[in-house]
C-alpha cells in the first residue's frame, strides 16, 4: 500500500518538475522579471528569487493537473475496493463473506 502511494506521489511530481522546467524556459524567454508589474505594482526583487518564485507556481500548477489525472485514471476495481478483509465487513456487505449473519443473496 505505501508503495503505492509513493508511486503515484511520483507520478504526480516528477511530470509537474518537468513541464514547470519548461514553462519556466518559455515564460521567461518571453518576459524580463524586472519588467513584471503584477497588479500594477513593479516587482521589487531580484531576477533569481522570481525564476524561484516563479518556478514553484509552474511546478504547482503542474502538480494539481497531474494529481487530477492520477486521480480519474482509478479503475472501477481501485474505487470499489473495500478496505476491511472480507470477514470485517459489516452485516449486510454484498462482499461480506457468507455466513449466518451476511444478508441474504
Amino acid at each position: 500500500m505505501a508503495n503505492d502511494v509513493a508511486q503515484r506521489i511520483l507520478w504526480v511530481l516528477w511530470p509537474a518538475f518537468l513541464v514547470a522546467a519548461a514553462a519556466e524556459l518559455l515564460f521567461f524567454a518571453v518576459f524580463d522579471p524586472a519588467d513584471l508589474a503584477p497588479f500594477g505594482v513593479p516587482l521589487d526583487a531580484e531576477r533569481l528569487p522570481v525564476y524561484t518564485l516563479f518556478f514553484f507556481f509552474f511546478w504547482t500548477i503542474g502538480a494539481a493537473a497531474s494529481a487530477l489525472t492520477v486521480f480519474l485514471q482509478r479503475s472501477p476495481f481501485d474505487i470499489n475496493r473495500c478496505p476491511l478483509e472480507a470477514e470485517n465487513r459489516p452485516a449486510g456487505c454484498p462482499k461480506r463473506t457468507q455466513g449466518a449473519d451476511a444478508a441474504p443473496s
